[in-house]
């Protein structure tokens, strides 16, 4: 190879490897999305699975190691303690997720995408959706357990 060539390689090479960071950052189909968006809906349905079963809402999270989250997700409660899976704990929530569509259930508090001032939102609905800090901020509801880093 010459060494023409040699530096056409590096420079491809390189490029390909910022394309692939970027693919990771800001593609929301990537996997490490994917993950992201699961997760939340996981522990955010299991919030109204909780209240199907007792008639009240969880206010911790042993309250959902009673529904099917641990069986569908066994890093659940591990994701919640460290973060990751933040839940806001409400008892406002109408039975209906259709009618909760404006409430935050759980988002992603830790982690390199709500470092960079984008974070992952479960709504009430059980949609997901990648909002900045500030757009959160305002629709978390008033309460010391609810605070962003």
């Amino acid at each position: 190879m010459t060494k023409k060539g040699a530096v056409i390689f590096v420079a491809l090479s390189v490029v390909a490897l910022l394309v692939g960071i970027y693919w990771y950052y800001f593609s929301h189909d990537s996997i490490p999305h994917q993950t992201i968006r699961l997760h939340l809906r996981l522990a955010a349905s299991s919030i109204y699975e909780f209240h199907n079963r007792t008639g009240r809402w969880p206010t911790a999270a042993d309250d959902l190691a009673t529904t099917s989250l641990p069986q569908i997700s066994p890093y659940w409660k591990t994701l919640i303690e460290n973060g990751t899976v933040a839940i806001v704990w409400r008892t406002d929530l109408k039975p209906d997720p259709s009618d909760n569509d404006a409430a935050v259930l759980t988002y992603n508090s830790a982690g390199l995408f709500p470092k960079m001032g984008r974070i992952w939102v479960c709504w009430g609905d059980l949609r997901t959706e990648y909002v900045n800090d500030e757009n959160l901020r305002a629709n978390l509801p008033r309460s010391p357990s609810n605070r962003l880093e």
